[in-house]
Order: structure tokens, then C-alpha cells, then sequence
């Protein structure tokens, strides 16, 4: 089932909240995208009609993610469907949004525009930014952040992780890269439904996932080092339920069917 095709509606779900999400994390800790979002100020809905819908509100140099449209948003971008989204977000130059509200806002698309140029550049390990400790801490951070925050469309439609999620006990992961406050992000696995998100978890976590340091979480995300063997040494911890986290860890493979990354 781990190369099942990919669903496009659960990859527009990935894009709007796991990937945008990621925004946040992006602007709180890389001067560069600060500074692209400068003095800019408002809010961007991204909506796919009759479906699901994100917010981006940026401020002088920060940005923040909210699930749905938010109610007088500075621009509102509509696309006809997944696969427009989808193919808005994998380059394409005809899947242009149909800005149906504040297309005027030139500057403050120019903005979110080239924000978004530098998440695609870190998100993809562009070699400009893993070129340095700082960089691959940065793609680091934003990889894990995606990959935990992405379980969450991958539990509510794609099947083969909706399988493995059934094999696994119920309970709530929390994933870190030590050191690092803004790497921190959980996942609870629950009977009914599932839940993600960044910062502290809401309640004790039944399993904890820490690197040692982001070099260690670079090359896990990367697959460049045996994690199995990591773990035996130390450089990544795994405390408390070990099924949940060994399950969750395939689960999370479905994302390179996804995001190839």
C-alpha cells in the first residue's frame, strides 16, 4: 500500500494545512523571510470552491497560519477545485488563483509571493540553503514541522496511512529537535479522530521523538542516515510508547508519495 497513488484531495489538504502552516515557523526564525515580508501588513485566504480554505495573515516581518477563510481578509484567492490548488502549488504557470477579492493588493501579493519562493527554496533543500549549519537547521525544523502537521490530511483521507493508523495503539506523539523551541510539534492519534499541531502538545504526551540536534534531523528527514541506528545510539530518543512512534513513522512515509521530498 506505500506506493498507493496519491489522493489529490488529501494533497491539497497537506498543502493548505501542513505545508502554509510552516510559514509561521519560517518567518520566527530566518532572517531572510522577515525581511521579505518587511512592513507588509494583512491577510491572504487561499479557498477551494464549495471546499476547504487556509489563512496567511502576514505582519511586519512575522507570519501566521489560520485554518478556513478568515472573515475580512485583505485577499481572497479562489481555486476551482484540488487539482487547481495542487497544480498552483507544484509551479504551474496557468493554475493562476482567481483573486475575487483584493486583487488590487499588488505589494501584498508581491510579498506573499516571494515568501513563498523562499519556503519552497528551504522546504526542497535548495543546495543555496543547505549549504550552511544555519540552512540545514532551517530545513530541518520545517520538515518535521510538515511531516507531523501532514499526518493529520493523510489520517482523514489517504488509505494506505489510514490502514497503518489502524494497526496502532491510541495516543498523542510529541516530536522535538532539541534546542530548538520551534521544532516542537504533536500528533494524537485517537479512536474517533486525530488531531495536530505546533507548540506544546494539550496533555501529557504517551510518547516522546527528540533529536539530538538539527544536524541528526537533517539527515533522518533525508534518509541519510539509519534511524534505527540512531536510536541505538542516542541520537534520536524515543521515550514512552514505542508502537505509536514506530507506526506514525511509517505512516509518515505516505508524504514522499505526496510532497516528494
Amino acid at each position: 500500500m506505500s506506493d498507493a497513488a496519491a489522493d489529490p484531495e488529501v494533497l491539497s489538504r497537506l498543502y493548505l494545512d501542513a505545508v502554509l502552516p510552516c510559514l509561521a515557523a519560517l518567518t520566527a526564525t530566518d532572517a531572510e523571510a522577515r525581511s521579505l515580508v518587511g512592513t507588509a501588513s494583512g491577510s491572504i485566504v487561499l479557498k477551494i470552491f464549495r471546499g476547504p480554505a487556509a489563512t496567511i495573515s502576514l505582519q511586519p516581518g512575522a507570519a501566521r497560519w489560520s485554518q478556513g477563510a478568515a472573515r475580512g481578509a485583505s485577499v481572497v484567492l479562489l481555486f476551482a477545485g484540488e487539482r487547481h490548488l495542487n497544480a498552483f502549488f507544484s509551479g504551474r504557470q496557468w493554475a493562476v488563483p482567481i483573486p475575487v477579492w483584493g486583487g488590487w493588493r499588488i505589494a501584498l501579493l508581491r510579498r506573499f509571493a516571494a515568501l513563498a519562493a523562499r519556503l519552497e527554496a528551504v522546504m526542497d533543500g535548495h543546495a543555496a540553503v543547505v549549504s550552511c549549519a544555519a540552512g540545514r537547521a532551517l530545513h530541518a525544523r520545517l520538515s518535521l514541522i510538515a511531516a507531523v502537521l501532514g499526518l493529520g490530511p493523510l489520517a482523514a483521507g489517504d488509505i494506505a496511512a489510514r490502514q497503518i493508523l489502524r494497526s496502532l495503539p491510541p495516543g498523542l506523539a510529541a516530536f522535538q529537535i532539541r534546542g530548538d523551541p520551534e521544532s516542537s510539534v504533536w500528533f494524537e492519534h485517537g479512536a474517533t479522530r486525530c488531531m495536530a499541531g505546533r507548540g506544546a502538545p494539550p496533555h501529557p504526551a504517551d510518547v516522546c521523538v527528540a533529536f539530538d540536534g538539527p544536524e541528526t534531523a537533517y539527515a533522518a528527514m533525508r534518509e541519510e542516515i539509519d534511524t534505527f541506528a540512531a536510536v541505538g545510539a542516542g541520537r534520536i530518543a524515543v521515550e514512552g510508547l514505542v508502537p505509536l512512534a514506530d507506526g506514525l513513522n511509517f505512516a509518515m512515509e505516505r508524504l514522499r508519495v505526496y510532497l516528494q521530498t
